[in-house]
């Protein structure tokens, strides 16, 4: 009996002893979490201790009057609803912009490209141009691309040929899944199928079966090797590639080479970025997006099933909310305030992922996160960020010299990339037009990688110069810039090593030369 009641001691102090330490790999809950109110309320108070703002308050948006010292007065109201749907506003085109990043690629897809159907398929069979303003588009490897929409042809079938390394993103640009080695296929090729919202049909086997939470998607792929360019490129997508309705099986499609065709994929930064918002609300099903996102946007005259008509205050408002969006935009990423923001914390490389694809951290969307990668890039996929040696790839961006002066297109600089960049495919350097955050326009080449066999130092480490004019000899390591506005560049790992991953390898700031 004895040894019994000895027994049920001993538990039960483990027990208590497992609930007094906090679970393995948990944070210890903080004062705040644990406090209990009936054993420390604070100081007794009354009506009395209540402290109200005052009757008239000065604000950045003017000073406001109430009468009776709550009442607001006729010319208080009308600057305090202005206010209201300005920040809604601004806070709307900062949120949604995933959203109207992808609809616009896919609306100009079609109507600057000339696609019919979603079996249509755009190349950049001479690689992509200027004139295409594709987010860090890459300038270095042939894509190839469709604008689905599983609205019009229902279940929708992606037949990729082996070798393929791409993604494919929903409508308001969440990862759904990714093609070749780093996805289901395992780089063999295969059949995916996408299913739209709520489909209740019968599931066919043989397929890589993905689920979408909206109507739209924009798939996306890279070929190398056999794929070439030009014509050939154009013509082995065309008889690989295959995009159909699950209904029909194959159709008649076309594979355009969009290399040059001009295309504007960008939304605007104006008020009609609002209609254009309003566009994808009325087409896309609602639980896309959250009741607490969409009554925002009902507030500001944006609500499904009804038409949007703002009139000329709520337009005023509109430009002025995609102006303050855009700048806000601009300070997240060109002016990063976030305390982890440089991959090496001595160096001014930036992360384009703060912290993971998902943009989220201890159970909380970071918004500023999103915004960091949604505004100057597209696609999304944890393979954008690897971790594993020779997987995937890794993008750093540059918008500062070494002294934390911002890259100005008048002026000349060097950077020195270190003798064996950790990659297992390639690595290459792009520069960036920092208004459109796609690829600079100025009249000359952009990039300088691997692939193009730069001229190397003794110590194999590679100089490239950037300025609006060519160093005495060094045009094969030469980036040309525009002297009438600043740049930014992109340095891509494919493939990235040990060194990039364990930060072992160190990439060099850019500096100003005479």
């Amino acid at each position: 009996m004895k040894t019994k009641s000895f027994a049920i001691l001993i538990l039960v102090a483990l027990v208590a002893a497992n609930l007094a330490v906090p679970v393995w790999g948990q944070k210890s809950a903080t004062p705040a979490e644990t406090r209990n109110l009936f054993k420390s309320p604070g100081r007794k108070q009354t009506a009395k201790d209540f402290k109200p703002a005052p009757d008239e308050m000065k604000t950045n948006f003017g000073t406001l009057k109430f009468e009776g010292g709550a009442f607001p007065t006729d010319d208080s109201v009308q600057k305090i609803f202005d206010e209201l749907d300005l920040q809604r506003a601004s806070q709307a085109y900062l949120d949604f912009f995933p959203a109207l990043s992808l609809y616009g690629i896919i609306k100009s897809q079609i109507r600057d490209f000339g696609f019919k159907t979603s079996s249509d398929i755009g190349v950049t069979a001479d690689f992509m141009k200027p004139s295409e303003n594709y987010l860090t588009g890459n300038n270095i490897t042939v894509y190839a691309f469709a604008s689905i929409d599983l609205k019009i042809d229902g279940p929708t079938v992606v037949e990729i040929p082996p070798g393929m390394y791409g993604n494919a993103n929903d409508a308001i640009f969440k990862y759904l899944t990714d093609f070749g080695p780093t996805g289901p296929d395992k780089g063999k090729g295969g059949k995916y199928l996408f299913l739209p919202p709520g489909y209740q049909g019968k599931v066919p086997n043989g397929y890589f079966v993905i689920k979408s939470a909206g109507y739209r998607i924009w798939a996306m792929m890279r070929g190398f090797g056999e794929v070439g360019t030009g014509d050939q490129a154009v013509h082995w997508f065309k008889e690989r590639l295959k995009v159909y309705p699950l209904a029909t099986g194959p159709r008649i499609n076309k594979a355009v080479n969009t290399s040059g065709m001009g295309v504007n994929t960008l939304p605007p930064e104006d008020g009609s970025v609002f209609a254009m918002l309003n566009e994808i609300i009325q087409y896309e099903p609602s639980d896309l997006f959250s009741m607490e996102q969409r009554g925002r946007l009902a507030g500001l005259g944006i609500e499904k099933g009804k038409p949007f008509n703002p009139d000329s205050r709520k337009q005023r408002i509109f430009d002025q909310a995609a102006k303050q969006g855009v700048a806000m935009s601009r300070a997240i990423v060109y002016a990063s305030r976030e305390p982890d923001i440089n991959y090496w914390p001595d160096r001014h490389w930036e992360k384009m992922f703060l912290h993971n694809t998902e943009f989220t951290r201890d159970g909380y969307t970071e918004i500023d996160a999103r915004t960091l990668w949604h505004y100057q890039a597209i696609c999304v996929s944890p393979n954008l960020l690897s971790t594993t040696p020779g997987v995937g790839t890794a993008y750093l961006t540059a918008f500062r010299d070494k002294d934390g002066a911002y890259l100005l297109g008048d002026k000349n600089y060097r950077l020195r990339v270190p003798a064996r960049p950790p990659v297992k495919r390639f690595w290459a350097v792009t520069a960036y037009d920092p208004i459109s955050r796609s690829l600079l326009d100025s009249g000359g080449n952009i990039n300088i990688g691997s692939m193009g066999k730069p001229e190397v130092n003794p110590d194999d480490s590679v100089d490239i110069y950037f300025g609006p004019n060519v160093p005495e000899g060094k045009k094969n390591n030469w980036i040309k810039t525009d002297p009438s506005k600043g740049f930014f560049v992109v340095f891509r790992f494919y493939g990235p090593l040990e060194g990039y991953i364990e930060k072992t390898w160190v990439l060099n700031d850019f500096e100003l030369v005479e």
